[in-house]
């Protein structure tokens, strides 16, 4: 059964989080878990680590010149080839044997297509105003020259958006302004900063200043003669057990300083930080970790707007490098789409000392291919585009039709296991989930204080193709399992409760897009509340949180989700879902309540790809009319639900087997009676028992079904 996660709509990231110093630590561990663990859904375009020091001006070269394009009508696609362009039909371009790919402003993952004949899917629409920065990340009309910047939450932008963006950033001014950045600050810098409070950051700031005014008499104090130098007076200071713990202080003070200035200085050029939001120079203060969580949504890398890791060394990159890579992911999701491929090297990363592999029917061994990544190399090598110079050019000369831009080119051939075995008629497609490191111990002591629970083995989830006699596999992401989550009793108190993954052999049946959560009833009320600035002359107001429960990329099952259900029990409902997400924290680190999260791009892939090669009835939307109220200090909020999401029905069910993991800790089942949260006073005479007499005594002979709407 899924909530709302502790990270919730991630559009908003930073923005609404209550943040505090133990929040920070556990942060700054989950983006190391992201980039060290494999948590990103395409190949990373920098290093985790900056580059070394090498100060060198960036190179500027010229952008080509192309001969503008016309606009195509229905129909019509450029075959390329050795970036020269044809204009032909479609059928013709199909009929030569070359794959159509839609790069056209109007395009939605197969999930979001309306089907022939149609029914339609309301969230279409949605999506690609969200694409095209028509609405905001809301879905209200968007301001003007308002960006979304939701690639990281699995909505890409379109080729204008993109086209758009890249004459911001080649403007002579901007690319003046880059320039002279402190690019050394950055460079030298090895740190990590995150934004705790405001107080928090003027107290490093103020801190810093000190140690260098402190720094600056004590050295002139023992500069007296010209032999004397600054840095002998600094080593003769470090010399001093006393001094030496502040002279380092000040060097990783000053180190911060310089490093916040050049990255404000950055987000100054690409006009994310404004003069007009007061930000202190030096000071990693609210507005540069806003503008710097939009600069790395912009770049769609997995951040929380921390100075450091990933993100500094992006912040060293090329503005033109950054927008190739775009280029390229772009490609990759609407060649994914067109060409029903889902290999995209992950597995690979599994198995580095021993690569999969499979074998063909003259016996021949083949390594399992990175298909997407082949597409978009021969794509790119079909448009002439090898450099950020040659992406804008092509931008440029198809930018009176990027509308309905469409490219034709030759792809490389599909390996034979997309072939159904003999006697069948779609790929046979089975999935599997390995819990990794379970621990059902209740993860505090008697005193309240937390028990670390180390986790070496993480979730994945592993797509096969059973094929020949073989089980290929495709592809290989970090989900989520369940663990010890918050949860309402009937008593009206909050307890943790564990919220298990089921194991054994499950089955995909029905796959929703755009799906719907509605919270159970044992839902913190609390938790269905956030702040928002509806009216600027107003401020922030308490409404429910009606974006977790969708339809939406921020709904609780993100932007697709398949149901598991049990076929030995009459294909009983648990309420266990794989589905996509925003909250990629989750995915690389902590928990669900049970479901198995994918970011949102990856679960579009996956059920994109079953869609495509299995058989499906297309039921189409499912309407609902759900109303419901509740109060919360004597303030009373409501809510309605008006679909259940747009629902495929499978004629041939995906299997999905969940594996147990490896169990860790003392207790060997999951814990199925509330326990008491440590630090909480329930009254007298509470009706659940606390970690003590529960966690232990209590650990059941099976998890209970959890029955859910």
């Amino acid at each position: 059964m899924e909530r709302p996660s502790v990270v919730g709509a991630k559009i908003r990231t930073v923005l609404d989080r209550r943040h505090s110093r133990r929040w920070f630590r556990l942060a700054v561990a989950e983006l190391f878990a992201l980039f060290a663990l494999g948590c990103r859904h395409h190949k990373p375009g920098a290093p985790a680590t900056p580059p070394m020091p090498t100060s060198a001006k960036l190179a500027r070269p010229t952008i080509p010149t192309r001969k503008a394009a016309p606009s195509l009508v229905a129909g019509e696609t450029f075959a390329y080839e050795r970036g020269v362009a044809k204009r032909i039909p479609i059928a013709d371009a199909r009929a030569a044997g070359l794959l159509d790919v839609d790069l056209s402003d109007g395009w939605a993952p197969y999930i979001l297509q309306d089907g022939d004949p149609p029914q339609p899917n309301a969230y279409r629409d949605t999506f690609v105003g969200l694409a095209n920065d028509r609405l905001d990340a809301d879905g209200d009309p968007a301001r003007a020259g308002g960006h979304n910047y939701l690639e990281a939450f699995g909505i890409p932008p379109t080729l204008s958006v993109l086209a758009a963006r890249a004459e911001e950033d080649v403007v002579p001014a901007r690319e003046a302004c880059y320039e002279a950045v402190d690019r050394e600050g950055l460079e030298r810098f090895t740190g990590e900063v995150g934004f705790v409070d405001r107080d928090r950051s003027k107290r490093d700031y103020n801190e810093a200043l000190r140690d260098a005014d402190w720094l600056g008499k004590e050295i002139a104090a023992r500069v007296t003669d010209a032999s004397m130098t600054r840095e002998a007076a600094i080593e003769a200071l470090r010399a001093d057990p006393k001094a030496r713990g502040r002279v380092d202080r000040e060097a990783r003070g000053r180190a911060r300083v310089r490093a916040v200035r050049a990255a404000q200085a950055r987000l100054l050029c690409e006009g994310l930080l404004s003069p007009r939001s007061r930000f202190v120079s030096g000071t990693y203060d609210l507005p540069t970790h806003e503008a710097l969580a939009g600069w790395e949504r912009k770049n769609d890398i997995f951040g929380w707007g921390f100075l450091g890791g990933e993100t500094l060394g992006s912040l060293l990159r090329p503005t033109r490098d950054l927008l190739l890579d775009d280029f390229r992911r772009l490609l990759a999701e609407r060649i994914a789409d067109a060409a029903s491929i889902v290999e995209d090297g992950s597995i690979n990363l599994a198995r580095r000392r021993s690569p999969p592999t499979w074998g063909d029917e003259a016996g021949a061994t083949h390594p399992v291919p990175d298909l997407i990544d082949d597409h978009v190399n021969a794509l790119m090598g079909a448009l002439g585009v090898g450099t950020a110079e040659d992406a804008i050019a092509f931008l440029r000369a198809h930018r009176a039709g990027l509308d309905g831009l469409h490219i034709a080119f030759q792809a490389p051939a599909l390996p034979p296991y997309y072939q159904p075995d003999s006697g069948a008629t779609e790929m046979n497609l089975v999935a599997e989930i390995d819990r990794g490191d379970v621990w059902y111990d209740f993860p505090f002591d008697a005193r309240g204080k937390p028990i670390v629970q180390r986790r070496e083995h993480f979730p994945h989830l592993t797509l096969f193709v059973k094929w020949h006699g073989q089980k290929i596999p495709l592809c290989w992401w970090r989900t989520t399992v369940g663990s010890w989550r918050s949860e309402l009793h009937a008593d009206g108190h909050v307890y943790f409760k564990y919220k298990n993954s089921d194991v054994g052999p499950r089955i995909w049946k029905e796959i929703v897009a755009a799906p719907v959560w509605i919270p159970p009833d044992g839902t913190p009320v609390e938790d269905l509340l956030t702040r928002k600035v509806l009216d600027r002359n107003v401020g922030p107001v308490t409404v429910v949180k009606t974006d977790v429960m969708g339809p939406g990329y921020q709904s609780a099952y993100g932007l697709v989700m398949g149901i598991h259900v049990d076929p030995k029990r009459g294909d009983f409902d648990n309420q266990i879902r794989t589905h996509g997400s925003v909250d990629y924290t989750s995915i690389a680190r902590r928990f669900s309540h049970g479901c198995h999260r994918l970011v949102n791009n990856r679960a579009v892939r996956l059920f994109d790809f079953v869609l495509r090669h299995r058989t499906f009835r297309r039921v189409g939307n499912v309407p609902m009319n759900l109303k419901k109220h509740f109060e919360v200090d004597g303030q009373t909020y409501r809510y309605a639900i008006k679909t259940r999401g747009y629902y495929y029905e499978l004629e041939n069910p995906v299997p999905v087997n969940v594996l147990d993991g490896r169990i860790m800790g003392e207790v060997k089942k999951p814990i199925t009676a509330f326990v008491r949260k440590p630090g909480i006073d329930y009254g007298p005479a509470p009706a659940v028992g606390d970690a003590a007499s529960t966690a232990v005594a209590v650990p059941g002979p099976e998890v209970a079904p959890e029955l859910g709407p």
